[in-house]
């Protein structure tokens, strides 16, 4: 589940919080604020506890000083905002810091209760609604995207071409994260079996969420505890996305609260991380204990 629209929202619900919280560290904040989106990195890795706790312990004494490594990290083909190697890292390791809890928390169940889910999150918290980081309409998953009055003047075959190379052009530029030199040709054909994959999953999201079955919403949403509105933690991270300014106090109150959906566990796990590595980053708390809070 590691490249679902939940784990994307999960990180932007905890960077909230965080944000919005007295119990973070300053450092954490400066670097969740300014790179977000490449916190979200953090979302697609499943094996960020063979180092995100080592690399806190790393950048925790002298920050000033790895921050100031000149290192642009980021593809060419989708440029990130420039940001030191330290910071960039550093933003990493708290976006999976909350993805681990998605992973911890989430019931992963079928391929296909997983989309419905996407698309209850996607249309809950992103469509037409402009308090979160990028807005969306349905219509981008419309075929020819009709009912968008620009479609008439463009050829949606040309910007079908135009997104495809896109993709294509940011999965090779990726290679350079593993080489794989003694097998460029099996890489090729395997990159190319992934996204044939990849396309065929996102013609399926499409259709779920434009036509979702109403049998299935009932069954994969509507009749678990997947959501809950009624979670505090939840209904806190809410009214952060539409420009709250909850006080010190009402954070604690909705932190401590129990969550009675997965989402609002995750949530709640989530932040929770983020405050354990925060006191391990100030001096609060030991090593062996934050291995132990993390599970890790």
């Amino acid at each position: 589940m590691s490249e679902n629209v939940i784990n994307t929202a999960l990180v932007e619900d905890c960077f909230h919080i965080m944000f919005a919280s007295d119990k973070i560290c300053e450092v954490f904040k400066e670097v969740g604020r300014d790179h977000l989106n490449f916190a979200q990195f953090g979302s697609i890795t499943s094996s960020g506890d063979q180092f995100a706790v080592s690399l806190l312990n790393k950048y925790r004494d002298n920050w000033e000083s790895h921050k100031q490594v000149p290192v642009e990290i980021g593809f060419r083909s989708a440029p990130a905002v420039p940001k030191s190697q330290a910071e960039s890292i550093l933003a990493f390791v708290l976006g999976w810091l909350c993805h681990r809890a998605a992973e911890l928390q989430l019931k992963t169940g079928s391929a296909e209760s997983s989309l419905y889910q996407d698309a209850f999150i996607f249309h809950r918290l992103y469509v037409n609604n402009n308090n979160t980081p990028v807005p969306y309409r349905t219509a981008l998953y419309e075929k020819n995207m009709e009912t968008l009055p620009v479609s008439v003047s463009i050829s949606s075959k040309d910007l079908e071409e135009w997104f495809h190379s896109l993709q294509q052009r940011f999965f090779i530029e990726m290679h350079t994260f593993v080489p794989d030199v003694d097998d460029i040709e099996g890489w090729f054909d395997r990159l190319d079996a992934k996204l044939r994959e990849r396309a065929v999953h996102m013609d399926l999201y499409a259709e779920i969420v434009l036509n979702p079955d109403p049998v299935k919403v009932k069954q994969y949403v509507s009749d678990t505890d997947f959501y809950e509105d009624e979670d505090a933690i939840i209904q806190l991270a809410q009214s952060l996305r539409k420009g709250a300014q909850p006080s010190q106090a009402e954070i604690e109150v909705a932190y401590e609260a129990v969550p009675t959906s997965d989402y609002g566990r995750a949530l709640k796990q989530g932040f929770g991380n983020l405050l354990y590595a925060s006191d391990f980053f100030t001096g609060s708390m030991d090593l062996n204990r934050l291995n132990t809070l993390l599970a890790v």
